[in-house]
């Protein structure tokens, strides 16, 4: 049987992150994720939010950001809200992967990562100047 709703609201800081991972990590402990499910979740979190605080400021403001946990019998779905700068992730393409280690760079997978993490991405541009991304993690 699926938990409840959390939400968790922060700072898009790295300190804002850190403690947003803490009660994200607490929500599944309570939900009893574990294994390959837990992974994505989480490694979905690290990535949006990474991309949030790492490119979301506008106007020299960091973004604030309001996440949703909510856990259903086939899958965990994560809302993303923020309020800093426009971003699409579903219009990226995914990055050419290196043919050699000295081709490779470092950064630019994390979209990649979530979409195969993810069974669906959702975004729209909320009429009050929000980002709202819905990424559904199923069970495994």
């Amino acid at each position: 049987m699926p938990g409840q709703r959390v939400e968790i609201a922060f700072a898009g800081t790295h300190a804002g992150f850190a403690r947003g991972f803490e009660r994200l990590r607490a929500a599944l402990d309570a939900e009893r994720l574990e294994g390959a499910t837990r992974y994505d979740v989480e490694l979905v979190f690290e990535e949006i939010v990474a991309n949030i605080v790492g490119h979301g400021a506008r106007n020299g403001c960091e973004p604030r950001v309001h996440v949703t946990l909510e856990p259903r019998p086939d899958s965990i779905v994560l809302i993303f809200a923020d309020d800093g700068v426009p971003f699409d992730p579903r219009g990226r393409p995914d990055p050419v992967i290196p043919k050699s280690l000295a081709e490779a760079r470092v950064g630019g997978f994390g979209l990649m990562l979530v979409r195969h993490a993810a069974s669906s991405l959702d975004y729209e541009r909320t009429a009050d100047d929000c980002n709202c991304l819905t990424v559904v993690v199923p069970r495994r």
